[in-house]
């Protein structure tokens, strides 16, 4: 499972980051800025330009299924996330199972509603997709806290990692916490 893993995190940091280079070279070449409705319109012609036009297509069917995906996970994560935030505060029973599937199932349906409204009022897909970026690296800080919570408090003592796991994740925790002011910086 370790190996696993390893290999995907290569194989998708390694995807993710080739495709933002070459987004990035392409649209600074062309003075293109990806803004409002026009932005998948922006976006599809890095493939037109380098595949064709008939990449378009592909394009769109593919930004279709991954923009589901990201909401399908963004769902299920943040319903639990949240789910879970709410037994911490006492606001629903989470040691009682039908109270927690009902606080996750409630969630479920009010966050792509939610999202969906703001959708329809805001009208900025840029905008609304920084302001995501925002709101997942709060999370994501939140996260970080628990790992360290997890790792030096909570963790029995035949499961302690080894040194090459804490420098691991003391390096992830640096990255991130790196990544996340510096986004912060960007948007002031």
């Amino acid at each position: 499972m370790t190996f696993d893993a390893l290999c995907s995190m290569v194989v998708y940091t390694t995807v993710t980051a080739a495709f933002y280079l070459l987004g990035a070279s392409l649209l600074h070449e062309q003075g293109q800025v990806p803004e409002g409705y026009a932005m998948v319109e922006t976006l599809s012609r890095l493939f037109t330009v380098t595949l064709g036009p008939g990449a378009q297509v592909v394009f769109l069917v593919g930004a279709f299924f991954v923009l589901y995906s990201t909401l399908f996970t963004a769902t299920a994560s943040w319903s639990r996330i949240f789910a879970d935030a709410f037994g911490q505060l006492g606001w629903v029973n989470f040691s009682n199972p039908v109270s927690r599937q009902r606080a996750i199932t409630r969630l479920s349906w009010a966050f792509p509603a939610l999202w969906c409204v703001l959708y329809l009022f805001i009208r900025l897909p840029v905008l609304m997709i920084l302001l995501g970026g925002i709101a997942t690296s709060v999370l994501l800080l939140v996260v970080v806290w628990a790992a360290l919570q997890f790792r030096y408090r909570e963790l029995p003592v035949g499961l302690k990692p080894s040194r090459a796991y804490d420098v691991w994740l003391w390096l992830s925790v640096l990255a991130i916490l790196g990544v996340s002011v510096y986004g912060v910086w960007q948007v002031m």
